[in-house]
């Protein structure tokens, strides 16, 4: 393939498959831990790029390590908002002290920081679809857990179900998903393929088998138009991806508004 064609391969996948996740990140109300989620691989990326292994490995297994830190603070009664923003503070600044003391890295950590979408090679693509069969085991052997979870945390446990399982569950397979989004995208931009598609689709359902349908749509047709845009315009990937979903979204909101006034008004 071309570097266009892989480009846009890779923009396709990482929006369906950001799509096909977003909607329990939504549901769940977790776009602030994917946002620290995403700003906490980080120091892993740092420790990675220092020891010289692979920095999709070290960003994941610094992310594994946030989420139980996430869920441990949790369990501990803390404020689920409180814990994430207690993780994110100190990976972040583990990873800034981490980066300040050692030199000659900043290249290698440049597309964990803004994205290179155009750079990504074969291994990125297996990564993303890897991603994607991870996230569709997870909806096809846990999506009503996943629901019900998210509508009725009491009836949830009530029912005997273990809460901790289906959450570190859920809170892992989005930090899989954040681990091959950020080279491609940037830690700042790679929130909004995970969260946006869902927003977008709960404008115009509250449907979850439809939602989905039209996050992942949203996701992939965003990643597509992003990347060709940048192609034609030379401006940066992730920045014209993140801009078309926000396109989107705001066409989607007037869109919507606007019917639902003109129903009222009928």
């Amino acid at each position: 393939m071309t570097v266009i064609e892989r480009a846009l391969t890779e923009a396709v996948l990482l929006g369906a498959v950001g799509g096909l996740v977003s909607v329990q990140i939504v549901l769940r109300r977790l776009p602030f831990f994917t946002l620290a989620m995403t700003h906490a691989t980080f120091p892993g990326v740092v420790l990675a790029a220092v020891a010289g292994v692979d920095l999709y490995a070290g960003g994941g297994l610094f992310g594994v390590l946030v989420v139980a830190g996430v869920l441990a603070l949790s369990r501990r009664r803390e404020d689920t908002t409180t814990a994430i923003g207690i993780v994110l503070s100190a990976g972040f600044a583990l990873g800034v002290v981490l980066l300040s003391a050692q030199e000659g890295f900043s290249k290698d950590l440049t597309a964990y920081t803004v994205g290179q979408i155009l750079t990504v090679g074969d291994g990125d693509l297996v990564a993303v679809a890897l991603a994607g069969l991870v996230v569709v085991a997870l909806l096809g052997v846990a999506g009503r857990q996943l629901t019900f979870r998210a509508f009725d945390p009491g009836g949830y446990a009530a029912a005997g179900y273990r809460p901790v399982a289906v959450d570190a569950a859920l809170l892992l397979t989005v930090e899989a998903v954040i681990v091959v989004a950020v080279p491609a995208v940037g830690a700042i931009l790679a929130v909004a393929i995970l969260v946006a598609p869902a927003a977008v689709a709960r404008l115009w359902t509250q449907r979850i088998p439809l939602m989905t349908g039209i996050a992942v749509l949203t996701g992939a047709g965003s990643g597509l138009a992003g990347v060709l845009v940048s192609n034609d315009y030379n401006v940066a990937a992730g920045g014209a991806i993140t801009v078309a979903i926000g396109v989107v979204f705001a066409l989607s909101l007037a869109a919507t508004t606007t019917w639902r006034t003109l129903r009222r008004a009928a």
